[in-house]
């Protein structure tokens, strides 16, 4: 801790020393304590947390399919009320994306705007905030950070645990000569990105601050990258084993079979080939 600015110094401290890193740490250190290796432990603590965390993203789907079908449900309705009260046309759009009231008239548009933009508050009577929706998900993201201090812990321990490595990788405790375990770390992040973008295009809208979004989190998956290079092989490999399973699991989350398990309602965006689907992109 002393090489560290003094301005993050106590919130490192703290990271390091609280509750959740240190059972994580224990965790750990008991997967390893059964016989496991260090570097299987490390993975087998990965994946326990990911299955530990993946109530919170199944609820989050679940809502989230909800959402998609009330606001379906609402705005066809406030849309067919507008229809019969000024006498105008229903119909699909010109990309044939969504129903809009066929009329030139200012009046109208006016208020169909106006009525539609009661849905995001009759949406939230419900419950079903895009909000409380993102912060379900991101809920899970200290528990990962936790878990990295906690694997940090481990290694820098006084007993200095024998991380024997494999492959190109003779020491896990040495940064990997060939960077391959940090440049796959940023080639999943690219990909989760890549998946969330591509496969919902008709859910994503591209505006400038998702745009936004999107390049500050490219720049700091890059960022993660390069400091990850210089680290103990270990904890890319972990940060590897969490990208991994993340992907895993958002994948099955839109197996048909998968969602029926977990009470999810359909959505166009389901498939039954969702790897496939990440090189074989489909019109939704």
């Amino acid at each position: 801790m002393s090489a560290l600015p003094p301005a993050i110094a106590p919130a490192f401290q703290y990271a390091s020393d609280c509750y959740i890193t240190q059972s994580i740490q224990m965790g750990m250190e008991g997967l390893h304590g059964i016989g496991m290796t260090w570097p299987t432990a490390f993975i087998s603590a990965a994946i326990l947390l990911r299955i530990g965390t993946a109530p919170l993203h199944i609820y989050a789907e679940k809502l989230f399919a909800q959402r998609l079908h009330a606001q379906n449900f609402l705005t066809q309705g406030i849309l067919k009320k507008v229809s019969e009260r000024y006498r105008v046309q229903l119909g699909p759009s010109a990309d044939g994306s969504k129903l809009e009231v066929k009329s030139s008239d200012p009046k109208i548009a006016k208020a169909t705007e106006d009525a539609l933009h009661e849905v995001p508050s009759m949406l939230s009577e419900h419950g079903l905030q895009a909000a409380r929706i993102q912060n379900l998900k991101m809920s899970t993201v200290p528990i990962w950070i936790f878990s990295s201090f906690a694997l940090r812990n481990v290694i820098n321990s006084d007993f200095h645990p024998s991380v024997a490595g494999a492959l190109w990788i003779p020491d896990m405790l040495a940064p990997d000569p060939y960077f391959v375990l940090p440049v796959a770390v940023g080639v999943f992040g690219f990909l989760n990105l890549y998946s969330q973008r591509k496969i919902y295009p008709g859910v994503v809208k591209m505006t400038w601050k998702q745009k936004s979004y999107d390049a500050v989190l490219a720049f700091f998956t890059m960022f993660a990258v390069s400091i990850m290079s210089q680290l103990p092989a270990c904890i890319p490999m972990y940060w590897l084993i969490v990208s991994m399973s993340g992907m895993a699991q958002a994948q099955l989350l839109r197996h048909p079979k998968i969602k029926s398990i977990f009470g999810i309602k359909k959505l166009p965006t389901d498939s039954r080939t969702p790897i496939r689907d990440l090189f074989k992109m489909r019109t939704v």
